[in-house]
């Protein structure tokens, strides 16, 4: 079927600030409110498997089709890699074959089938340790805001505060986890006694955000160390950038022209004066407060037209290839995000950042999806048209739906699984390579309308790796 744009803009009135649940004591905490994009997007084929859920107790059980039951016996004895867990601090030759795979990759994409789910941002953090100790990985880029991001990577790479106070300014509720905590933490001690130069770093891909002033940073710190005298008359033109985003796009026309012609001014001072600017820092400084004065203008212009969706993926992509541009013609980054966003989504239609990746790296990017079969994940709790409803809080995933992917693969022997599509023959590539149900949500989730988070896909199109958990259970949020 075609794909479907979704207009993220329509909903935000129906979201509102997300407030954690009473059932998280001691933390009351506020998510901004974001594009609906963060779960609707993983909704974008219509269609549904109806009435999949295995019935309750009592009933009969759910019992594999016979097509699904010779694929499940043929991963039982070839084709899946049985790995013993998420933890990043347990060696596990398991993973071997994984790395040796994605290591070859210039940018390899970690997806995550939800948005709040432990075991997945543990491996996901466990797999890039060892990109970057195996195979000279450079980066982690991540789906947070830009600057946001910017301020993670001050303390992985200068010290500055804590990996706490810096992942807790990271805007998103779905990253303010203790799983990112230990990972920034680690790549804090990892670069310990690496030059400068060397360090591997903690960056974003997000034009989405709150406001503009980490960004604005970045672009003051660059002119002031060259030109500070000219630092007060090049800012000026972003005096009327506003201080939350939220209602912007109802501001009048003329401030909207105001932030149009000043960010463009400030952009085009930073191309006009690059040679000078290059001399008096470095080629990086430069890059890196070009990139702040280019997304200051895209996202001006996103919250401005309410015109997220499809062009938010795009600049993903396009910052995530200017960060690897950064580090180096041949430098490897992986980029954290959700699994539709680091997905190929050609066969769909849909420019999802992966499929913009895919076409302009061909091989060279690699992508990973994650799924799950039961368990538990942080979500705030929707409504049966997958509206907020109330705050985020630990929700449970009790029982598998039935004739879906995800039950095909927890009925293979193993608690956690991975499978690496090009090495698929037989009925098994065939069932993956076959539009079939398969069960993902993003930032919001209701067990109540499961058929809300049931797609069609064929996985093969969309990821190169694909983990699979049993059972999962909801991220550490603090």
């Amino acid at each position: 079927m075609p794909f479907l744009t979704i207009q993220c803009a329509s909903y935000l009135p129906n979201l509102g600030y997300l407030h954690q649940a009473n059932s998280l004591p001691g933390n009351t905490r506020l998510m901004p409110r974001i594009p609906l994009c963060l779960f609707l997007f993983l909704v974008f084929l219509s269609s549904c498997k109806k009435n999949n859920t295995v019935p309750s107790e009592g009933a009969s059980e759910c019992i594999p089709f016979e097509a699904e039951q010779i694929v499940i016996d043929q991963l039982n004895e070839q084709y899946t890699y049985l790995f013993d867990g998420a933890n990043p601090l347990i060696a596990d030759p398991a993973l071997d074959p994984l790395i040796e795979y994605l290591g070859e990759a210039n940018f390899v994409g970690l997806g995550e089938s939800t948005h709040g789910t432990k075991e997945f941002y543990q491996l996901k953090d466990k797999i890039f340790r060892r990109l970057v100790q195996e195979k000279g990985f450079q980066a982690i880029i991540f789906e947070i805001p830009w600057g946001n991001a910017m301020v993670v990577n001050d303390f992985v790479t200068e010290g500055l505060g804590s990996a706490d106070a810096a992942v807790n300014q990271t805007y998103y509720w779905t990253y303010d986890t203790q799983e990112v905590r230990d990972l920034a933490q680690w790549m804090f001690d990892y670069n310990g006694s690496l030059a400068d130069d060397d360090k591997i770093l903690f960056v974003g891909c997000d034009p989405q955000g709150k406001d503009f002033q980490e960004e604005r940073r970045f672009v003051a710190q660059l002119i002031g160390k060259v030109q500070p005298d000219s630092t007060a008359r090049v800012l000026s033109h972003y005096a009327n950038l506003p201080n939350e985003l939220m209602d912007y796009s109802s501001k009048s026309e003329a401030i909207h022209q105001a932030n149009i012609e000043g960010s463009q001014k400030v952009y085009d001072y930073l191309v006009a004066n690059k040679q000078e600017l290059v001399a008096g820092s470095s080629s990086k400084e430069y890059e890196i407060a070009l990139m702040a004065a280019h997304l200051i203008q895209q996202r001006e212009l996103i919250y401005r037209t309410n015109n997220f969706g499809a062009k938010r993926d795009q600049l993903m992509a396009f910052y995530a290839e200017w960060w690897q541009r950064i580090l180096g013609q041949d430098s490897k980054v992986a980029i954290w995000a959700h699994n539709f966003h680091v997905a190929d989504g050609a066969d769909f239609g849909g420019q999802f950042m992966g499929t913009v990746l895919r076409q302009r790296h061909a091989d060279t990017y690699k992508t990973v999806g994650f799924s799950f079969g039961t368990g538990s994940a942080m979500a705030f709790l929707a409504g049966k048209n997958r509206e907020f409803q109330s705050g985020v809080q630990r929700q449970l995933i009790p029982e598998l739906q039935c004739h879906t992917v995800n039950q095909v693969l927890s009925a293979v022997e193993g608690d956690q699984l991975y499978l690496i599509v090009e090495e698929l023959r037989n009925e098994v590539f065939t069932y993956f390579n076959t539009t079939n149900s398969f069960v993902q949500f993003g930032a919001g989730f209701n067990y109540t309308y499961i058929d809300n988070y049931i797609i069609n896909v064929k996985l093969s199109r969309l990821f190169d790796v694909l983990i699979h958990f049993d059972e999962a259970n909801a991220s550490s949020l603090k």
